[in-house]
This record gives structure tokens, C-alpha cells and sequence, in this order.
């Protein structure tokens, strides 16, 4: 096919996903209609099996995941966690405990391979579930056994729980933020909270927050700075002989680098590249779809439903506990945990949603917002962005081929 045309026609699915998700107000998610489309597409062979390759998405993706990652770290400031510790403590620490738990239940039950990717995936993101897929491909490669499912199925797999995921987190945390919000309104009627005006620090500021000179603050400068980060991450990972992944050592830096005003915060909105650059990454998933045969899903009912439950079930339980250590209450600490499911821009959505719903004054819609969207849009960062990438990118070196 025509390079032009297998990206117009990949272009037209993810228009179709997002046209989706904004009428199901993200009840439903891009990436689930998206998946349901290139699945059905190649089932049928309505869509051609080399759609994604000729895109020349794949290549741009593949090049461009790190440079995300180091992205991602430069969304996230040492002040930001400093002020937030609670919330980070909560999201960090069921993401661990999920992690530990699951890794060592998954493999009693499945095997190692699949104990991998269902926590990495039930836990994480797209990147999670990239570290992974690549992993598989790495073994894949050198002829290795990947134990109880094919490669193809490996790689899905956790594609398949994080759409499905996603929908689980976001039907939960709905009923979850209704009813920290009805808490939150009682205490404001109460006297308990007061209502204030307040700047909410965007990282979208055009203040200088670079010391770098001015020709490498410009959008090429600024990916040139980006790529020249994951290099060197790549060559420190190499110095440990693969022990740390390379993007968990991405993320750090760019969170560092941030602090040290070298990149600025949320690097690549200066760029006007982000959205390309992201939907490149997140079609690499999609890559496994045109090889798997329908009559195999069956296979992957059992590991879904158990890391779902699972999941679930660990969620609940260790972020109540935990946050209720750090003084949170039982529904925002859940709340908190939850996040891991679905991240930014679900954790806000979700809350906006439930302080409309709840609140009966445009003031009490904005005391809601003030006491849980920070957290929550916290607790996104905490979970995903920040301890899904490093937990994942250590776990996935403990596959095995």
C-alpha cells in the first residue's frame, strides 16, 4: 500500500477513536475503539496486514519513545512531588505492592512471561505495554521459548487490559469522586473549607525556564536536547548491562534535567509535535493485531479476567490502608490508587465531572475542584507516568526465553 495512504487510513481510525471517546465523555477510550478497529480490520482482511509498517508510523515511533519519556519526566517537578508527597506516597506505594503481589500470584497460577506482562500492563500505560512488547520481540528473536503463549498473544495480551482497564478504572472512580465530593461539599457547608481564588501553575508557561542559550531553546533545539537525554540514558543502561531499563533512567533524567532549568517544563509542548509523536508510539501496539487469529483470544480470557479482579481487588484494599496512614479519606485514597487504571486526562475529567454533579453553586463546583483535581492530577503523574515506567522497566528484565 501507498505510504499515503496507510497513514490517511490510520489518521481515519484514530479520528474515529477520538470522535468516540468525546461523545462517551472518556467513558470509553480512544485506544479501545482504535484496537476493536485494526482487530476487526485484520480479522477480516479488510485491512491490509502491513497497514501499520507502510505507514511509516512504525519507524517514526519506534525512534521517538524515548524522547517521550524524557517528556513525560520534564512534566513532573521535585516542588510538584515535595507539595503533593501525600498523594505520590499513596499512588507509589499500591503501584509496588500491585507490582510485588502480582508478579508472584501471576507466575504461581500462569507462567513467568505472562505474570510479566499482565502486571506491567494492569499497572502502567502505552509505555509499559512498549517495554514489554519489545522484550517479546527481543526474545522472539533469539530463537527463545516464551512459555505458555505464542509471541504474537505475549504482545496483545497486555494491549488488551489496558483498554479494558481503562474502562473498569474509569466506571469505578466516577462513583469513587462523587462520593469524596459529596464529602468535600459538606465540609465547605460546614465552615470546614473556605472557597479562594488561585492561579493553578500550568506547565505551559512562556517564561524563560531554561539556562540554555536561546538557539537550543527553539523547537529543534528542544528535540535535539530530548534525543541527546535518551542516548545517554541508553549508554548508562549499557554500563549496567541492561539491569536499569533505559527508560526508567530516561524519566529520572528529564525530571532532573527539568530541576536544573537544562529542559523546560513539559519540553515538547514548544515543539508542536507532541500529538504525532504520541500517536507514532501508540500505533507500535497496535503492531501484534495484524498477526493474532479471533479463535486465540479465547487463550487470554483467563490471565485478563484474573489481572483485572486482581488488580482491582489489590487497589482497593492497599490504597485505602495507605492513605488512610497519610490522613487521607477512604474514598480519595481509593481515589488515588485507582489512577493507575486510566492517568491524565481521565483523573481530570473524572473530577470536573464529579464537582459539577455534586456541587449546586458554581462556588461549590470550584471548592470540589480545589480540594481533589490537584490530587488527583497528581496522583495521574504518580502512578503512570512516573512508577508504572520504572517498576515496568524493571520487571520486564525478569522474562524469560
Amino acid at each position: 500500500m501507498e505510504p499515503i495512504l496507510a497513514f490517511t487510513i490510520v489518521m481515519f481510525i484514530w479520528t474515529i477513536g477520538e470522535f468516540v471517546s468525546n461523545k462517551s465523555k472518556a467513558l470509553i477510550s480512544m485506544m479501545l475503539i482504535a484496537s476493536l478497529i485494526f482487530l476487526v480490520g485484520f480479522a477480516t482482511d479488510l485491512l491490509p496486514h502491513d497497514l501499520i509498517q507502510d505507514s511509516g508510523l512504525l519507524g517514526l515511533g519506534n525512534a521517538v519513545i524515548g524522547v517521550i519519556i524524557v517528556h513525560l519526566g520534564t512534566m513532573m517537578s521535585f516542588k510538584d512531588l515535595k507539595l503533593q508527597w501525600k498523594t505520590f506516597v499513596v499512588g507509589s506505594l499500591t503501584v509496588v505492592l500491585m507490582t510485588v503481589i502480582l508478579i508472584f500470584i501471576g507466575e504461581l497460577i500462569f507462567d513467568r512471561n505472562i505474570a510479566v506482562a499482565g502486571t506491567a500492563s494492569i499497572t502502567g500505560g502505552t509505555l509499559s505495554i512498549l517495554m514489554v512488547q519489545e522484550k517479546v520481540n527481543e526474545i522472539q528473536n533469539a530463537g527463545g521459548d516464551l512459555g505458555i503463549l505464542s509471541s504474537y498473544l505475549l504482545a496483545v495480551f497486555p494491549l488488551l487490559i489496558l483498554n479494558l482497564k481503562n474502562l473498569v478504572g474509569f466506571l469505578f472512580t466516577a462513583n469513587i469522586l462523587k462520593k469524596e465530593a459529596l464529602r468535600v461539599k459538606k465540609q465547605y457547608r460546614d465552615g470546614e473549607l473556605i472557597f479562594f481564588e488561585q492561579e493553578v501553575a500550568e506547565n505551559t508557561t512562556e517564561a524563560k525556564e531554561s539556562i540554555l542559550p536561546d538557539f537550543l531553546r527553539t523547537p529543534y533545539g528542544t528535540l535535539f536536547l530530548l534525543g541527546l537525554t535518551m542516548y545517554v540514558s541508553r549508554f548508562l543502561s549499557q554500563l549496567t548491562n541492561g539491569t536499569v531499563n533505559a527508560f526508567v533512567i530516561a524519566l529520572l533524567l528529564g525530571i532532573i534535567l527539568r530541576h536544573f532549568r537544562i529542559l523546560k517544563p513539559n519540553a515538547l509542548s514548544s515543539t508542536d509535535s507532541f500529538g504525532l509523536l504520541m500517536i507514532s508510539i501508540m500505533v507500535i501496539a497496535f503492531g501484534p493485531l495484524a498477526d493474532i487469529v479471533p479463535a486465540d483470544l479465547l487463550h487470554l480470557i483467563g490471565p485478563i479476567a484474573f489481572y483485572l479482579a486482581a488488580g482491582l481487588g489489590i487497589i482497593f484494599i492497599a490504597s485505602f490502608f495507605i492513605g488512610k496512614k497519610v490522613g487521607y479519606s477512604g474514598s480519595l485514597s481509593i481515589a488515588v490508587g485507582m489512577t493507575t487504571l486510566f492517568g491524565f486526562p481521565g483523573t481530570m475529567v473524572l473530577t470536573k465531572e464529579a464537582a459539577a454533579a455534586v456541587g449546586e453553586t458554581e462556588e461549590e463546583i470550584a471548592v470540589i475542584e480545589q480540594n481533589i483535581l490537584p490530587i488527583m492530577i497528581t496522583a495521574g503523574f504518580s502512578t503512570i507516568t512516573i512508577t508504572s515506567v520504572i517498576t515496568g522497566g524493571l520487571i520486564v528484565g525478569l522474562m524469560l526465553g
